[in-house]
């Protein structure tokens, strides 16, 4: 057949089915024929709720409206949620201009619809089941347990078994018919009728699907009694779970795959413009097993045995392969599609696969975009990125050069879509239940990366122990309770410190990635010259996202010296600097009798003080020319050794020194000189801290020419001799 160049849609729901796989091998391989590619849309779990026809995963349907498909395919069946399946078809209508048709049962909601719809005949099915057991096995009395008689499916196949017997001289009796559910506890009742004595048993029994035979089957084992010694039984439908019960059911199985070829080469004809031809259901045949004597043979049986060793060999390779640890280990998107390419061989038979995520798939809100950004995971591909409109997904099948197939499924979290997966399969029958678990893990791993960039979840993260944070390493709040009553009980204080730190983060910090990222680590660091202040018997906890507490004995200095030598080290922290863009730190110390034990309600109180001076800081920030002021604030702390004059300030802004210095001592409670001297002193209480200079050397550093003149500012400004000042602070540092 010449090359067609169409693309066949095929809408669908959890296609890793059976009864879908068998259809969708027919459709492929009748595709392959014509070198038509088929693309397939199906969701993944097929809930059954109709308030869940909204759900995410079935989102992948709005691909029904791209202009890639040249003919859809409809298994409305397949859709056990009434609601979605409407919803498709009010999309199917749209689709006005393409040749469409619905392969399967015709469902109530479906009668009168202008699309072709194409079966195979349960009647006929049926009466081949029975004219088997009467021609071939001689039998007179056989019953029908047949499904729900509200269903017209249930009448076909009732109409079927009884054509069978009046063709044959055989009266039909009612009461020879009893009405099931499709489900294996229908079985169970019938099969505790028959060997209770309720009901006689017949010669022979049909069972309308096989999981109600599966059902009579196993309660008949279950009571030690041998089925085959009171009637043979014939189930329909041909479902490969018959390996799990004995004996094995002998059963009929629809053509499901011819069926599906047969609507390939009416969509063909359509779009070629080719001539019509009558519809002719497909026949099944009949599947041997050890329920009917007259019927053994173990070539199907064989197979099925073959099939299912190769899906546990998948499923162990799956289960061992260390995929899942692999892709959570993943710091890139391009390291994650690459760890994708190399367990590619465990979803069986896929050729490549194609991931496509929305270009914001990684924020904590649902994606708002419909530009998805491709890559093929397949080692030996193109790895060479490129973009696509939502509705263009089903044309990128044009890439791939055979006649192939192509599923399209989505990459859900929750309630997020992040995007779909496009698995490109050669062989018609091959997509199956352990491609879903594959994606599971696909899913998983990219929530995993994209929390790794989430500052939200990252800020929230507590604990994997009740006692400590995992994210800081140091006290949950939980264990900051336990490590103080201890502190108390071990020290006896007669008084304790408590300096609280609060860090805000600018709203740009927290929405973009790449700055989540270095508010997470400006948190870290901070956290990071806390502990070094964990002398003295000190502790150190997280009380919330963004809090941390330190608790310590009092001593020799203040908890508000003790919180501006801390806040000190904070700022002049290299790490700190370079990544405390967009963050803003609070800083209050208080102190409190150890006679209590009420860490929490000194916790509460700490927290009430770091939010007066939230709002204090609020409040200074809405005065005029604060912006403008806080740049030269910022200056001096900066660079405190730099020539910083009334005059010249004052002038930047236009303004006369004595209202410039009133307005400046409104916002930072100083005046411009005195902010500059405590500037000048924030740096030499550093270098006191931490280096070990002379006192004499940190006047210089901090531009005195005379050290007595600095060594009266610094005893001035923190009530402290510089040396006394580092001998009481460092008694604190670990």
């Amino acid at each position: 057949m010449k090359n067609s160049n169409y693309i066949i849609g095929v809408i669908a729901a959890e296609v890793s089915s059976i009864e879908q796989r068998q259809i969708l091998s027919g459709i492929v391989a009748r595709a392959q024929e014509y070198r038509a590619q088929t693309v397939v849309l199906s969701n993944l779990y097929n809930p059954f709720d109709e308030d869940l026809a909204d759900s995410t995963e079935n989102r992948i349907y709005e691909l029904i409206a791209s202009d890639s498909f040249d003919a859809l395919i409809f298994l409305p069946e397949s859709f056990v949620n009434p609601a979605l399946r409407r919803k498709i078809l009010m999309q199917i209508r749209s689709r006005s201009e393409l040749p469409v048709i619905f392969v399967g049962s015709e469902l109530p909601e479906f009668t009168g619809c202008r699309f072709p719809h194409i079966n195979t005949s349960d009647a006929n099915d049926l009466e081949a089941v029975t004219d088997y057991l009467i021609d071939e096995c001689g039998f007179r009395r056989i019953s029908l347990l047949t499904g729900p008689l509200s269903m017209s499916i249930s009448h076909a196949r009732l109409n079927g078994y009884r054509h069978a017997l009046e063709k044959h001289g055989i009266r039909y009796d009612p009461e020879m018919v009893i009405e099931g559910n499709f489900w294996h506890d229908a079985g169970r009742k019938l099969a505790k009728e028959y060997l209770s004595g309720v009901r006689d048993e017949p010669e022979a029994l049909v069972c309308s699907n096989d999981y109600m035979a599966f059902g009579l089957l196993d309660t008949y084992a279950e009571a030690g009694e041998d089925i085959t010694a009171h009637m043979a039984v014939i189930g329909y439908e041909f479902i490969p779970e018959r390996n799990l019960h004995t004996p094995l059911l002998m059963t009929y199985q629809r053509n499901r795959a011819e069926l599906g070829s047969s609507a390939v080469d009416i969509l063909m004809r359509r779009l070629n413009g080719e001539p019509e031809q009558p519809f002719v259901p497909p026949t099944g045949r009949l599947i041997g097993g050890q329920s009917c004597p007259c019927f053994h043979t173990a070539i199907h049986h064989n197979e099925e045995l073959a099939a299912a060793r190769l899906i546990r060999q998948y499923s162990e390779w799956n289960l061992s392969s260390g995929m899942e640890s692999k892709l959570t280990e993943c710091r890139s998107i391009e390291q994650f599609a690459e760890i994708m390419g190399e367990f590619l061989y465990l979803v069986r038979g896929a050729a490549d696969i194609v991931l496509c995520l929305f270009e914001d798939w990684f924020r904590s809100a649902e994606t708002v975009s419909r530009t998805l950004v491709c890559r093929n995971i397949n080692i030996w591909a193109d790895h060479t990125v490129y973009s696509a409109a939502q509705e263009q997904l089903p044309g990128i099948i044009r890439r791939y050069k055979k006649a192939a197939a192509g599923y399209i499924t989505p990459i859900c979290f929750k309630e997020r879509l992040l995007g779909y997966c496009m698995a490109w399969f050669e062989r018609p029958d091959t997509n199956d239940e352990i491609y879903l678990h594959w994606l599971k893990s696909v899913a998983n791993g990219l929530e995993f990366l994209r929390l790794k960039g989430d500052v939200r979840f990252l800020l929230q993260c507590r604990t994997l122990s009740p006692s400590y944070d995992s994210m800081t390493g140091v006290f949950s709040a939980d264990g900051l309770r336990d490590a103080y009553q201890l502190m108390l009980n071990a020290q006896h204080p007669q008084k304790v410190m408590m300096i609280a730190f609060r860090f805000r983060y600018s709203q740009n910090a927290l929405n973009t990635t790449h700055s989540a990222k270095e508010t997470v680590s400006s948190l870290l660091a901070a956290v990071a010259v806390i502990k070094r202040f964990h002398g003295n018997g000190s502790i150190i906890g997280r009380i919330s996202e963004y809090e941390i507490l330190l608790i310590c004995r009092g001593g020799g200095i203040s908890a508000k010296e003790l919180a501006d030598a801390i806040h000190t080290e904070i700022l002049y922290d290299a790490d700190f600097i370079r990544l405390s863009d967009g963050v803003q730190d609070l800083i209050y110390g208080a102190e409190f009798p150890a006679g209590t034990n009420d860490l929490s309600g000194h916790i509460g109180q700490m927290t009430d003080g770091l939010t007066r001076l939230q709002e204090e800081q609020e409040q200074i920030r809405r005065q005029p020319h604060f912006h403008e002021l806080n740049i030269m604030h910022e200056k001096l702390f900066r660079d405190p050794l730099c020539e910083a004059r009334l005059k010249d300030a004052a002038e930047a802004l236009m303004l006369n020194q004595n209202h410039f210095n009133r307005i400046y001592r409104q916002c930072f409670g100083v005046s411009f000189h005195r902010d500059h001297i405590l500037a000048k002193m924030q740096l030499a209480r550093h270098l006191l801290i931490a280096t070990e200079q002379t006192v004499a050397g940190i006047a210089e550093s901090c531009g005195y020419t005379d050290s007595k003149y600095f060594i009266r500012q610094f005893s001035d400004v923190t009530g402290f001799s510089p040396k006394l000042y580092r001998q009481t602070v460092r008694i604190y540092c670990g």
